[in-house]
């Protein structure tokens, strides 16, 4: 069932970046119910094939100013080249593709870089706070370490693909989307870099694919987002034309 809406964006980057951690808030608490079999040190879905918006780069950015920890952060990026990457449709785009019933050209996945996130510590995420949705949407119902192979729940793969296509949604109004590499690159002017920068823009959501029994629960996880995220306009007409559905 595919559910094509029309939507813009009213939002300030402050407000956005408030609607963004909404958005974490409602997931998190959504996906508790599954019994992922992740754990504190596996590491193995943090590659540097991660993606992100420039809107959660920015949130990044902030984190690390108010630890004082710019050097840091320049320190990381010298170890991730940008452009190693050649993602060539985002997720809207995907999504409008389907909707239309065009060929797509390219897909989501781009050419995976299977290198360590260069954020990680002993195996621990040293910006887990504000990592971005593409970290936490990342999971699996069995143990993928050893080059095993994820499994998630198909209603969650979905609930996935809809706060992905949200969150780009966010951005859509001259933001971008790429590798969380060439996004923190892109967003950092102080020096050269080897590799060419690779982004992509961010697009508006043209509707969303869903079967008719994830409605209600596409339905559901909107209206907590509503009720958290009180601001009318952020989403422009987005939820208001979803939920009555």
């Amino acid at each position: 069932m595919m559910l094509q809406q029309q939507a813009g964006i009213q939002a300030d980057m402050v407000h956005k970046k408030e609607a963004l951690h909404a958005i974490y808030s409602v997931y998190s608490a959504w996906a508790e119910r599954f019994p992922l079999a992740c754990q504190k040190g596996c590491g193995s879905c943090c590659t540097q094939s991660v993606t992100m918006t420039s809107l959660e780069g920015e949130v990044i950015r902030d984190h690390v100013a108010e630890m004082g920890r710019e050097k840091w952060l320049f320190a990381k990026l010298a170890l991730a080249s940008p452009g190693r990457n050649r993602e060539t449709v985002t997720m809207n785009q995907f999504a409008r593709a389907c909707i239309n019933c065009l060929e797509v050209e390219g897909d989501t996945s781009g050419n995976w870089d299977y290198t360590p996130c260069v954020f990680l510590e002993q195996k621990v995420c040293s910006i887990y706070a504000v990592r971005p949705f593409g970290c936490r949407s990342f999971g699996s119902l069995v143990r993928c370490t050893g080059g095993g192979a994820a499994e998630m729940a198909p209603l969650h793969l979905t609930i996935n693909t809809v706060f992905t296509q949200i969150i780009e949604h966010l951005s859509s109004d001259g933001g971008h989307w790429s590798t969380m590499a060439d996004i923190l690159h892109s967003l950092d002017k102080r020096g050269p870099r080897t590799g060419e920068i690779h982004l992509l823009p961010a697009q508006p959501i043209p509707g969303f694919l869903l079967e008719m029994h994830e409605v209600p629960a596409v339905k559901a996880l909107l209206q907590q987002l509503s009720g958290q995220f009180s601001k009318r306009g952020i989403f422009g007409d987005l939820i208001d034309n979803f939920l009555p559905i």
